[in-house]
């Protein structure tokens, strides 16, 4: 039995961060609907990298495989009969609508709390359901300059983004989490519960320590770039003749270890960098010492001297040499799924865990791809095109 089998979730979800948790929510075995409104469909199905196909963009398929796809119009009679009777035989609703636009559709909270008591429903907004900023809305490089996270990662004066929607996963991400416990109340109670993600608290959880850093002693504290959290020279990326290598040696048996196996026992009595104080106070000289030792070496061939002497260390790859690696293959981390109107199908990441259940063949749902069949199971009629 898949963990969250049995249990349907009623999909208000466009764009990243609502489709990424209910995606997971599909992984783990639930029966995820997606409500898309007809002909148009989740706006991210035509998002820029479509690889030629209509209404299917490769992003979108990566963060919708396994759901079925209903279309509706929530402005219609009809639809709105629909979604009521997906909300009353349901178990989680999710949406990441502005705060109000739900219940402007006619269904705010209380009345879908009215329509099945046992719903946990999930909103995911940019700022939240409540404070001065409710109605302010947000993507994920609005998040991230709000939160200090670009101001953090800043080189020469200039703030910079992390480079994929992080803030908009990881706020997926905790409405699982927050489902999950919701869902374990209901069973204990009998009767559901309320999440409320924000994208801006989302964001602040990721720099949890680094608040406390600036609570604690009144500075924000600056990102570390391609240095490791403890600041020293040992622990970062650097060239070699034949691709980039990241080092992790932080601790001083690791240190000791790295100048045995880069050959030059030497430093290990250096009182430059015989403690970690001093390899912090030493950082530039001690960094174009690596940088000549390592400007020799082949990232792949060191990345094995270096794991096997029990330094963390790896060669930087890219993402695709990341997927295709034996470890991940190994570990069964990448599935597939079926594209429907290409000849290829796609990677997507599982759940990100190890779960002792089996997995499932995913697809892709095209606009209302089963439109007709979840109204039938709620004896229902489809509306006519």
């Amino acid at each position: 039995m898949r963990p969250l089998e049995g249990i349907r979730v009623v999909d208000l979800t466009h764009a990243v961060s609502g489709p990424t948790c209910t995606l997971m929510l599909a992984q783990l075995g639930a029966d995820v609907v997606k409500i898309e409104p007809p002909e148009r469909g989740d706006d991210f199905r035509d998002y820029t990298e479509h690889g030629g196909l209509a209404k299917m963009s490769i992003p979108f398929a990566a963060i919708n495989a396994g759901k079925r796809s209903v279309a509706l119009d929530l402005k219609s009679d009809k639809g709105r009969a629909a979604l009521d009777a997906l909300v009353m035989g349901g178990d989680v609703l999710v949406e990441n609508f502005r705060p109000g636009v739900l219940a402007r559709l006619g269904f705010p909270n209380d009345r879908l709390r009215a329509l099945n008591p046992r719903l946990v429903i999930a909103a995911i907004s940019g700022f939240g359901q409540s404070g001065p900023l409710r109605d302010w809305g947000a993507y994920d490089h609005i998040a991230q300059a709000m939160s200090g996270m670009a101001m953090m990662e800043a080189r020469s004066g200039e703030p910079r983004k992390i480079g994929i929607p992080v803030i908009d996963s990881f706020s997926g991400y905790l409405a699982v989490i927050g489902i999950l416990a919701a869902l374990r109340t209901r069973d204990a109670t009998g009767i559901g519960g309320e999440v409320d993600i924000a994208m801006l608290d989302a964001a602040l959880k990721l720099m949890a320590t680094n608040l406390a850093v600036e609570s604690f002693t009144g500075i924000a504290p600056a990102g570390t770039g391609n240095r490791g959290y403890r600041l020293v020279a040992t622990a970062e990326y650097y060239p070699t003749a034949q691709g980039w290598i990241a080092l992790g040696a932080n601790h001083q048996h690791q240190v000791e270890a790295l100048w045995r196996v880069l050959g030059r026992d030497d430093l290990i009595d250096d009182r430059r960098f015989a403690t970690h104080p001093a390899r912090v106070e030493h950082y530039d000289v001690l960094r174009a010492i690596i940088v000549e030792l390592l400007s020799s070496e082949d990232a792949a061939e060191l990345e094995g001297r270096l794991t096997q002497a029990g330094i963390p260390a790896a060669m930087l790859r890219d993402v695709g040499q990341a997927a295709r690696h034996p470890h991940i293959v190994d570990r069964g981390l990448i599935v597939r799924a079926d594209v429907p109107g290409a000849d290829r199908d796609i990677a997507v990441v599982g759940p990100g865990f190890a779960v002792d259940a089996p997995s499932e063949s995913l697809r892709v749902p095209t606009i209302g791809q089963h439109t007709a069949e979840v109204l039938a199971e709620l004896s229902l009629e489809a509306p006519s095109a």
